[in-house]
C-alpha cells in the first residue's frame, strides 16, 4: 500500500459488503449434495441445469484481468490470494461474501434443483471460506422458488456466527418481492436477526433475459439500466405493506448504486399522498419506510468531475450518509477500489460508509486486524 493510500485509510479500516467467492471447480459442491442430486450433477456435468450467462460480456469475461488465482483456479477461488490482493492491500477489517451461486440459483427455472443446490453452496462457503478467517462473513443462499424450503434453510444455517445476511437476486421468481408468498422468508430472516440483501441477478430470469423494454440488445445498455429493477422492487415492497407486517426487517440493495434513491422516494411520497386510499395498509409516507428499512451499496460509485465532489456529498446526504455501505464487487471488472471510490469525501462521511454503517447494520465484531 502506498504512503498516500495509508494516509487516506488512517486508523479506520474497510468493511466490504460485496465479495464473490467461487469454487475452484463445480465438483467441489458435490460432497454437500445428497445421493440423488450428486448423481444428477455428475451425469449432467453441471451443464444445462444451473443457468449460465449466455450474453456476451466484454472485458475478460466480466472479471478483473489480475484476479485469476496464480496457482490455478478461477477468480476469487483462493482465500489466501483474495486476502493478499484485496484485504491486506486496502486494510479490510471484514468482508461480506456473496457467492456467485446466488445469481444462478435465483434464476434457475427448476425449483427442486435450486432448492438442493442452495444448501450445498452454504456448506461449501462455511467450510472453504468462513472457517479459514474470522474476518469473513457469509450470506445464507436460498432458493426463493420454494419459500417454505428457503425459510427452513435460513433456520438451519442462519445461526452460524459468521452468517449475517440472507442472499437473494433482485429478480423474483414470481411477482414482486412484496408478494405474500415470500413472507416465510422474511419471517425467518427476522427470526434469525439477518439482513436480507438483494444483489443484481443474471440467468434466465435476471439481468441478461429481461429489462424494462424486454431483453437488452447491448451489454452497455444493460449496465446503464440495471438499477431500474431495484427501483421497481423497492416500490413493490413498500406499497405491498410488508414493513407493517415485518417492522424488524432490514433490506440491503447491492450493485445498483444509490443516485436514483432521492428521485424515486420523492415520486413515491407524491403518489402516495394523491392515491393513499388505494393502499390503506401503507400507514406512513413511503420515505419513512425507506429510511427505516433500506440500505444501499455504493457500487457502482458515482465519480464526479474534479472539483464537483460537493455535489456527491449533497446526494449522499439526501439518501442518508448512515444508509450507504461500501461495496467493491470484487473480482468483477467494475471493482471499486475504496481509495478511489471514497477519495475526497469528508472524513465523517467517508468513515461511516467505509466502516461504521456496515458494522452497525450487520452487528459485526470488533476488528481483529487494523493497520495504523
Amino acid at each position: 500500500m502506498s504512503a498516500e493510500e495509508n494516509k487516506f485509510q488512517g486508523a479506520v479500516p474497510i468493511i466490504d459488503c460485496d465479495i464473490h467467492p467461487n469454487p475452484v471447480r463445480k465438483r467441489d459442491l458435490l460432497p454437500y449434495l445428497d445421493d440423488y442430486w450428486r448423481d444428477y450433477m455428475i451425469a449432467s456435468k453441471f451443464r444445462g441445469h444451473l443457468p449460465t450467462v449466455d450474453f456476451t460480456i466484454p472485458v475478460n469475461g466480466g472479471l478483473r484481468a489480475d484476479s485469476k488465482v496464480p496457482e490455478g483456479g478461477p477468480a476469487c477461488s483462493s482465500v489466501d490470494f483474495f486476502k493478499k490482493q484485496v484485504m491486506d492491500e486496502y486494510n479490510y477489517s471484514h468482508a461480506i461474501l456473496f457467492t456467485d451461486g446466488t445469481f444462478f440459483i435465483s434464476g434457475a427455472p427448476q425449483r427442486e434443483m435450486a432448492t438442493a443446490m442452495a444448501p450445498a453452496y452454504n456448506e461449501w462457503l462455511i467450510e472453504h471460506w468462513l472457517a479459514k478467517d474470522s474476518r469473513l462473513f457469509g450470506s445464507v443462499l436460498v432458493a426463493a422458488q420454494d419459500p417454505e424450503a428457503a425459510a427452513r434453510e435460513i433456520d438451519r444455517v442462519g445461526g452460524h456466527p459468521q452468517m449475517v445476511q440472507v442472499g437473494l437476486g433482485i429478480h423474483s421468481p414470481f411477482g414482486g418481492w412484496g408478494d405474500p408468498r415470500y413472507y416465510p422468508i422474511w419471517e425467518a430472516a427476522v427470526r434469525n436477526d439477518l439482513v436480507v440483501t438483494f444483489h443484481l441477478t443474471v440467468g434466465p430470469t435476471g439481468l441478461f433475459k429481461s429489462g424494462p423494454i424486454g431483453p437488452p440488445r447491448y451489454f452497455v445498455e444493460t449496465q446503464s439500466t440495471h438499477s431500474l429493477v431495484f427501483q421497481s422492487q423497492l416500490a413493490n415492497m413498500v406499497f405491498s405493506g410488508m414493513f407493517e407486517k415485518f417492522p424488524g426487517l432490514k433490506i440491503a440493495f447491492i450493485e445498483a448504486g444509490f443516485a436514483w434513491v432521492p428521485g424515486l422516494t420523492y415520486m413515491m411520497d407524491t403518489q402516495w399522498r394523491a392515491v393513499r386510499r388505494e393502499v390503506p395498509w401503507v400507514k406512513r409516507p413511503p420515505s419513512e419506510y425507506i429510511k427505516e428499512h433500506f440500505w444501499f451499496g455504493t457500487q457502482p460509485m458515482i465519480e464526479p468531475e474534479p472539483g464537483d465532489r460537493k455535489h456527491l456529498e449533497q446526494l449522499i446526504e439526501m439518501v442518508g450518509s448512515d444508509k450507504l455501505l461500501f461495496a467493491s464487487d470484487y473480482p468483477h471488472w467494475e471493482f471499486d477500489s475504496p481509495v478511489a471510490a471514497l477519495k475526497g469525501l469528508n472524513k465523517q462521511t467517508r468513515e461511516k460508509i467505509q466502516y461504521y454503517n456496515a458494522k452497525k447494520l450487520f452487528g459485526l465484531p470488533e476488528p481483529v486486524l487494523i493497520n495504523n
